[in-house]
């Protein structure tokens, strides 16, 4: 459980906290940064051969050149919470921290006048999950979908929070999913099934299944930015990946659990204003990565200078420094590098 001592700490972090805008928006607009749960890119077509389309909105939008897949991501460990505690924070294994003294990107988002909405079908899954909360309940608006007995929630029902959000504002939206979590067949609608029969108990099909429901909701998030909130950039990572054929342990099991997908999305209004993020982006789109450094992706995407942002930790900037002998998982008792898997693909 978190302490009250630890929640001042939290309360009291932004003390100190300068940011600044390097390149600020015309127009009101909307930054929206999606979680993906379990999800792995070994399992998605637009990253890698599969014997079926996983990511047909995904792969279809790699023609664009705004549309930034990065193939070589990698979680910084194998569960929710050690995860998240550090992706959502400047707290990583390159540059150390605490979780609970450390600035948040909902700080960042507030310090530059953001309305922050975090939504999420994750539910409250208790003491375990109340560091994530915990930065969640930060925001100006924080909210779960209704988690009901014997009721599943899909990850569509998220969209329907997207009405509150207001586009005569700047707004950053936090969209947390369920993703493919096991039970694999309770996270896609029946009528939504590509492979597969209903109860089959098959779990690298409606893995698959999953991966490809995923990739619709996101198609749906985005259509609705593009529409209603001038969206200017849009993210999308999981906290960890997942061998679906596989029962998935504490503790490190392999690096199928970590690679895992991340692209970036950017509007022509974005890359005309911000340029050099535009390009670094671009740039580094080969670069080894792992997400405990999506705090600093953000802190390049909102294209600010602050003396809690590390430019060098960052894959929207030139000076990003890490290469795939750099980078580790699970607070550096394994190496990325030795991933023969990564190593074979990239040699392809």
């Amino acid at each position: 459980m978190v302490s009250s001592e630890q929640i001042k700490e939290l309360q009291q972090r932004v003390d100190g906290l300068n940011v600044t805008p390097l390149n600020e928006h015309q127009k009101k607009s909307t930054i929206m940064m999606v979680i993906g749960e379990s999800a792995s890119r070994d399992f998605m077509s637009a990253f890698n051969d599969v014997d079926v389309e996983t990511t047909p909105w995904m792969k279809k939008m790699m023609q664009e050149e705004k549309f930034i897949v990065f193939p070589n991501a990698y979680s910084c460990g194998v569960q929710t919470v050690p995860v998240l505690e550090k992706a959502l924070t400047e707290y990583n294994q390159y540059t150390g921290g605490e979780f609970y003294t450390s600035t948040s990107i909902v700080d960042i988002a507030r310090k530059l006048g953001y309305k922050i909405h975090w939504y999420s079908n994750q539910g409250h899954l208790g003491a375990a999950d109340t560091p994530i909360t915990l930065v969640a309940n930060t925001s100006d608006v924080a909210k779960w979908t209704k988690q009901e007995l014997n009721k599943v929630q899909y990850d569509e029902n998220l969209i329907e929070f997207l009405d509150e959000v207001n586009p005569e504002e700047n707004n950053l939206v936090v969209l947390h999913l369920k993703g493919s979590h096991f039970n694999f067949e309770n996270r896609f609608p029946a009528s939504h099934r590509q492979w597969g029969k209903a109860g089959d108990d098959d779990n690298i099909v409606n893995y698959k299944n999953s991966i490809h429901y995923t990739d619709t909701v996101l198609s749906r998030f985005y259509d609705y930015g593009r529409k209603k909130l001038n969206i200017q950039a849009m993210v999308y990572f999981s906290d960890h990946g997942c061998v679906p054929d596989r029962h998935r342990l504490p503790n490190f099991g392999g690096f199928g659990d970590t690679r895992i997908p991340l692209y970036v999305w950017m509007s022509e209004d974005y890359c005309n204003r911000h340029p050099r993020r535009a390009e670094a982006l671009q740039a580094n789109k080969d670069c080894y990565w792992t997400n405990d450094l999506a705090y600093e992706l953000m802190c390049g995407i909102f294209d600010v200078e602050s003396n809690h942002f590390k430019e060098f930790n960052s894959l929207a900037s030139s000076e990003y420094r890490y290469k795939r002998e750099d980078l580790v998982a699970m607070d550096g008792k394994i190496k990325i590098k030795d991933d023969n898997w990564g190593k074979m693909v990239e040699n392809k």
